[in-house]
């Protein structure tokens, strides 16, 4: 269930939401306790409650990576198992587990990746380097810079960051480990050649144990208590939307009519809230591209537009929130003005606010819209109409001049860039979920 909390100063037009309730998750009130609960339902109750940081993803997240990382390291603690975890480097597969096991399965999908790719090109590149060198130290610190710029290149050029370092990681970790055996250093690395190391054997050592930690990581953030990027993303949108539809609610222009000086509808809190939040929905699509369904592949472009389109609502609202705090005081003539218009402003904002919930409960649902949503073009041409009479009408308009028209105007801008951004949101959840016919109504 998505909730978005108001807090004590609703009044005076403001809302404050914590970090952890502006969450993907929201709060969950289905097991409110009833009017007159039994002493039993309130134990119960206060035995749920006292469990949901149990609920919470970063919880899940760290108690099954724990788990799996236990279960991974397990045979090196069994004596029969020993030998055979210490000659295929288990320790290096445990390494390579903790790295590729993330929050949601589309970013483990993509560590995994990079990381098996980059370990297989650095042990190959490794072992054709140590062939080549025979072991020469200074042959190998040439190759090495050779293999530094390269990767560099891969990193900041091409913008392959994982795929680079894993390559040098791995070219790095073959060749030293090969060098510190020839020279005696390393007591464990006779079932590899020893003082004479098989570079082969340490590749595909290191290339086996990394594969296996991937494969056991992957399992792992699939299997148990799987979190979806693609999930998270959608349920981060639908919570975005909503929250936007209330702050739109509060009307913003209401705040100059009640004779005090004007106070931000969007607080910078809740901006910055919002913006951060915006920038965690982003990592997720990049994570939910690595993400794999039977039902089809990730829509990539509509998501891609809707995460534009909702940034830049986002900005419409505040650039409106910097109009309004540019003049805190409203003149006489912005007062008349503001008070003239105040019925089809309150029209057009909850207009907006309404829209923006039914496509925050559209994605929420995974339901299609109805093609016949009202608009929001009507409710801003009213408005402009309503400004029109107020010119024409002297005896309303005798106090106000040029210069209080300009909020009034920056607000119909306003309202009509995100008429259009929800009307183009509209028909992006069209093209994800459809229209709403009599063939997605049938009863069974």
């Amino acid at each position: 269930m998505v909730t978005v909390q108001i807090g004590s100063e609703t009044e005076r037009g403001e809302t404050s939401v914590s970090p952890e309730n502006f969450s993907m998750q929201g709060k969950d009130t289905s097991l409110q306790p009833p009017d007159h609960p039994s002493a039993r339902d309130r134990f119960r109750y206060k035995i749920w409650k006292a469990l949901r940081i149990f609920r919470r993803d970063e919880t899940k997240f760290s108690i099954k990576v724990g788990a799996g990382a236990a279960l991974y390291a397990l045979p090196s603690f069994i004596p029969s198992t020993r030998p055979f975890y210490s000659y295929w480097r288990g320790e290096w597969g445990l390494l390579s587990y903790m790295l590729v096991c993330s929050m949601t399965i589309g970013a483990s999908n993509t560590t995994g990746y990079a990381r098996f790719l980059g370990t297989s090109f650095g042990a190959i590149c490794a072992f054709v380097a140590w062939k080549i060198t025979s072991g020469n130290v200074f042959a190998l610190a040439f190759i090495g810079w050779v293999m530094a710029f390269c990767t560099a290149f891969l990193i900041l050029v091409k913008s392959q960051g994982p795929i680079g370092r894993f390559i040098m990681l791995t070219y790095n970790l073959t060749v030293l480990y090969a060098y510190s055996l020839s020279r005696n250093d390393i007591d464990d690395g006779k079932d590899e050649g020893g003082d004479t190391p098989i570079i082969l054997d340490i590749a595909v050592h290191r290339v086996v144990a990394v594969l296996t930690g991937i494969i056991w990581g992957i399992l792992i953030t699939r299997v148990i208590w799987p979190i979806s990027a693609r999930r998270k993303l959608k349920d981060g949108l639908s919570l975005l939307w909503l929250r936007m539809s209330v702050i739109w609610k509060r009307e913003p222009l209401s705040t100059m009519t009640d004779g005090k000086p004007a106070i931000a509808y969007f607080t910078p809190r809740e901006k910055l809230e919002l913006q951060r939040f915006l920038v965690h929905l982003e990592t997720l699509h990049t994570s939910a591209r690595s993400e794999f369904e039977l039902r089809g592949p990730f829509p990539d472009a509509t998501y891609v537009t809707l995460l534009s389109r909702t940034r830049r609502m986002l900005d419409a609202v505040q650039a409106m929130n910097l109009e309004i705090m540019k003049n805190l005081t409203a003149s006489e003539g912005e007062m008349a003005l503001l008070a003239y218009t105040l019925p089809q402003r309150m029209q057009l904002s909850a207009r907006i606010s309404h829209l923006l919930s039914v496509v925050a409960s559209s994605m929420k649902l995974e339901y299609p819209l109805n093609d016949s949503l009202p608009e929001i073009e009507h409710s801003r041409d009213r408005l402009l109409a309503r400004l029109h009479r107020f010119r024409q009408d002297t005896t309303v308009s005798r106090l106000t001049t040029d210069e209080d028209y300009a909020l009034l105007y920056a607000y119909v801008l306003v309202t009509g860039q995100l008429g259009d951004e929800i009307m183009a949101i509209i028909g992006e959840l069209s093209k994800l979920f459809g229209i709403l016919d009599e063939d997605v109504l049938k009863l069974h």
